[in-house]
């Protein structure tokens, strides 16, 4: 008897085309976002598809986050000097979207095998180029992030932890032990990586085979449709001039 599939289940197979429109949506509709409302209303839906994905560690990092971005923008509107008020809000602005993009890319990322996501634009017939590149950078920014964690630990031997007061107190120190060796290790990486998708015959001209069934299901399709329709509307109700402004 097969087992019945849950929203845990069904979300976080979602076809990884599926998931890049989702990307796409979520960034757009971010920088259409007129007010702080219909950012909230973003902001809910992506802290709901990592709670969907079954992601809670971190979708609590991301609420965290976007509740920081949220007390923030309150914050601005009391602080007396007009000028550095509007130089702020434009910072902000542009840190609450840009931010939105790659709260999305770790969830596509998390748990994302490549080899589904080659295979998907493969049959799209997407340009080899583009499909390399796409396998590479989202093997990058896990094994980046993992290589910062390293240095992190690497620095609490040495007697200086990645902190806020330390990096005030010892500016020098930090670009030495966690700047410079993050901007190597990431060089390194990138050419790893690139060697990698070439040994798994990611540059080959004729068509790769998978064992995994990745084919574009109806299901995927509603979902994908359903979630951007509720970002749609909360758009519509919270932008009712529509447009873009800061």
């Amino acid at each position: 008897m097969k087992k019945r599939e849950s929203i845990f289940d069904i979300v976080d197979e979602l076809d990884p085309r599926m998931k890049l429109i989702l990307i796409v949506v979520f960034t757009t509709s971010s920088y259409l976002s007129q007010n702080t409302e219909a950012l909230l209303w973003n902001y809910i839906l992506i802290v709901g598809l990592y709670l969907a994905r079954g992601l809670w560690k971190s979708a609590r990092k991301t609420a965290i986050l976007f509740a920081c971005f949220v007390i923030l923008d309150f914050l601005i509107e009391y602080l007396p000097w007009q000028g550095f008020r509007a130089t702020l809000d434009i910072i902000v602005f542009f840190l609450q979207r840009i931010s939105i993009f790659f709260v999305m890319w770790n969830w596509m990322s998390t748990r994302l095998r490549i080899s589904d996501l080659t295979t998907a634009l493969q049959n799209m017939h997407v340009p080899k180029g583009v499909i390399i590149t796409l396998a590479v950078v989202f093997r990058y920014l896990p094994t980046v992030g993992d290589e910062f964690r390293y240095i992190s630990n690497t620095m609490k031997l040495r007697g200086i932890g990645l902190t806020f007061g330390n990096i005030v107190r010892h500016p020098a120190a930090t670009i030495e032990y966690a700047l410079v060796p993050l901007i190597i290790r990431s060089m390194t990486v990138g050419d790893e990586l690139a060697a990698s998708a070439m040994t798994r015959g990611l540059d080959l001209k004729s068509k790769r085979t998978s064992y995994r069934d990745v084919r574009l299901r109806l299901r995927d399709v509603l979902v994908t449709a359903c979630i951007v329709g509720i970002a749609a509307v909360g758009i519509v109700i919270n932008n009712p001039g529509g447009g873009m402004s800061l």
